[in-house]
């Protein structure tokens, strides 16, 4: 008998070189799935959270309050632009609110379903959907969930009729999409592989998180809402930071510790220098698939950490704090603008094999 072949088809085992810098294979449609997925992820917390915050506000806000709300509102898209200011008529506009959420009725024919509370679920469960195999099992059955619930839920309050006051019990069903959104941060958080997807998906959270913040307490101060007390306590509210503010300055409503913390304080996660701080870290780590590009966009970020914060909280002879509502308008733009950079660079599906997977 003649010797046997001794070829195989079986990969050899692998070596301890071989596993030596190995990085997880991600394709560019991934990529830019996760990176969606982390934006549609903080845009839903921030519409459940402005919503809400809107919502409790409403029934006894001062005339600042009013006219931040109108505009935040309406910039976001939760009304229409055909909506009455609430400073002119806070019924109507809390009743265009509550309607908008699920964006139907009148949201569809001002064009605005797009940014509803309802919709923005529903393109996270659809981003998800294309990435079951990276997302564990409980971590879908949430995102399903939130999309369901919310929807059934609210359908049923508003099936109460115009007689039915629906605000108190729309806020049960935005604190319950609140809880969920919750555990489903934490499970991008906490159980998910850290590759690159993963750091896009959080570069996307904090680009959502960095414009929408920014924006906010820009408005909030060309508005003055720090000199009032419901509006410094909406500021803080915004910012998900009401309960660290009390903890580390109890009842004082000063600018300064109020600045400190949602721009300064790198402890503090929904602080401008935090998100910042970590969208450059994670940019930082995708340097080896492009060194140039990744130095040029993070050399344009902004980075508050280093603003002076007596600078931030000086007023010109109006009154005004021009220094601070300067930079804070170039924390979104700069957010923008990354974007812009990173779809145009990164997700790129027609082009050599090289950059249809990163590897």
């Amino acid at each position: 008998r003649g010797e046997g072949d001794r070829s195989s088809l079986l990969p050899k085992p692998l070596s301890a070189e071989d596993l030596q810098g190995r990085h997880r294979t991600v394709s560019s449609r991934a990529a830019e799935n996760l990176f969606w997925l982390g934006r549609y992820t903080e845009r839903a917390e921030n519409s459940v959270r402005l919503a809400r915050v809107a919502l409790e506000a409403l029934p006894e806000a001062s005339a600042p309050v009013l006219q931040l709300l109108g505009q935040l509102i309406s910039f976001h898209g939760l009304v229409g632009p055909r909506v009455p200011a609430p400073i002119k008529a806070p019924r109507v506009f809390e009743r265009a609110l509550v309607h908008g959420l699920r964006g139907g009725g009148w949201a569809a024919t001002d064009g605005n379903t797009a940014s509803s509370v309802a919709y923005n679920l529903r393109c996270l469960r659809q981003c998800a959907q294309s990435l079951r195999e990276r997302l564990s099992p409980e971590h879908w059955q949430l995102i399903q969930e939130v999309d369901e619930h919310f929807e059934q839920h609210l359908e049923a309050v508003l099936a109460e009729g115009e007689g039915h006051a629906a605000a108190p019990d729309v806020l049960g069903v935005l604190a319950r999409a609140a809880t969920h959104l919750a555990a489903i941060t934490g499970a991008q958080t906490d159980r998910m592989t850290r590759d690159d997807g993963w750091r896009l998906l959080s570069v996307g959270r904090q680009i959502e998180r960095l414009d929408m913040l920014a924006h906010a307490l820009a408005l909030g101060f060309e508005h003055h809402l720090h000199e009032a007390d419901d509006g410094f306590a909406l500021l803080l509210g915004l910012f998900d930071s009401v309960i660290t503010y009390r903890a580390q300055f109890q009842a004082r409503r000063e600018v300064l510790p109020l600045l400190h913390l949602l721009v300064l304080d790198t402890d503090n996660p929904r602080s401008l220098a935090w998100v910042a701080r970590t969208m450059r870290d994670r940019l930082r780590k995708l340097a080896r698939h492009d060194a140039d590009w990744v130095q040029a966009v993070t050399a344009g970020l902004p980075n508050p950490e280093e603003w002076p914060l007596d600078e931030l909280a000086s007023t010109d002879d109006q009154g005004r704090h021009g220094a601070l509502i300067a930079a804070l308008q170039g924390c979104s733009a700069a957010a923008r603008t990354l974007s812009d950079e990173i779809s145009r660079r990164l997700f790129v599906h027609v082009v050599s094999a090289d950059r249809r997977v990163w590897q």
